[in-house]
């Protein structure tokens, strides 16, 4: 059995295509989990897993392995019916938001699922034909992220390390080289944004991973923010383009413009009372951010914006 558990855990470990683990590496993280094997040892077993398992290997020194592109999803125990299904609905609501690259890393999953939908002849197949999930909003195309600059990413934020890019700043036709040090990752409506600091740029900043040309893991630590907390960051409007500081809004809607408050409130201390006139008078407190205003222009005449008069007459 012990024998087993190792193979399985060495399979575990190897990741997919882009990227890879050398043998050195793969040692290193058996032996903490208790499996004292030589280097020769995992290098015998890697052949005989790649004769049965899609991995692949270079020739570097040490030597590198990962699981192929188009490697199926080794589940054990495998999906149920009822998770597969969860799985094509996830896969049908994220085609319109996210990039190719990310797609690409659940595609797996997504074919594990279909296969056992296809299988399975329980009147759950049927699912995936019933249920449409649609995001709110203009749909966009997401932009193109190129797939080694989001291994490469995703690397040096789980691992703690810098990060050397190449970047084009909006409404910039130059790409500039840049070292920095990942703190969070956000994936905003089609955008991933990371969330980083420099060793001259203490402040959190922003950047969109389909504007990076290149990136590259740096085989040092990166410099971690004391006390950054990325809930505390996007609660105090750090995605939202804050304006200033929260505001006490008071807005008028028509009967059938309320809904969308009734439903959806503004926010927890959010009130709202019937006027004279017909139309309803909300109260809430709110970040003051540009997608308030766009929000509020979305209504059109069924909206009346009473306080505060600095936000009205921008």
């Amino acid at each position: 059995m012990d024998t087993l558990d190792r193979t399985l855990a060495m399979l575990r470990y190897i990741p997919r295509y882009p990227r890879r683990i050398d043998t050195v590496s793969l040692r290193s993280l058996l032996k903490g989990i208790g499996y004292e094997i030589s280097l020769r040892t995992i290098q015998r077993d890697l052949i005989k897993l790649s004769e049965r398992f899609p991995l692949v290997s270079d020739d570097s020194k040490p030597q590198g392995w990962w699981w192929s592109k188009d490697a199926g999803v080794l589940d054990i125990p495998g999906l149920d019916p009822q998770t597969a299904m969860v799985f094509k609905m996830v896969e049908e609501h994220l085609k319109p938001v996210l990039p190719a690259t990310t797609l690409a890393v659940l595609k797996p999953w997504f074919a594990s699922a279909s296969r056992v939908l296809d299988n399975s002849g329980m009147s759950v197949t049927n699912w995936p034909g019933k249920v449409r999930i649609i995001p709110r909003g203009m749909p966009l195309l997401p932009p193109k992220v190129d797939p080694k600059v989001q291994a490469a990413v995703y690397t040096a934020l789980l691992e703690e390390r810098r990060l050397r890019i190449s970047y084009r700043a909006k409404g910039s036709e130059t790409v500039r080289e840049h070292n920095i040090d990942p703190l969070a990752l956000v994936q905003r409506g089609s955008l991933i944004y990371l969330i980083a600091i420099t060793g001259h740029r203490e402040q959190p900043f922003q950047m969109l991973l389909h504007r990076m040309a290149s990136a590259e893991v740096i085989d040092e630590p990166g410099i971690q923010l004391p006390g950054f907390d990325i809930d505390q960051y996007i609660a105090a409007g750090g995605l939202n383009f804050v304006l200033g500081p929260p505001i006490e809004l008071i807005l008028r809607l028509t009967k059938s413009a309320i809904t969308a408050v009734i439903d959806t409130p503004l926010s927890k201390d959010q009130a709202i009372r019937e006027c004279e006139d017909g139309w309803f008078e909300v109260c809430a407190n709110v970040p003051h951010t540009i997608e308030l205003r766009a929000w509020i222009r979305g209504f059109g005449p069924e909206a009346k914006l009473i306080s505060p008069t600095a936000l009205r007459d921008n």
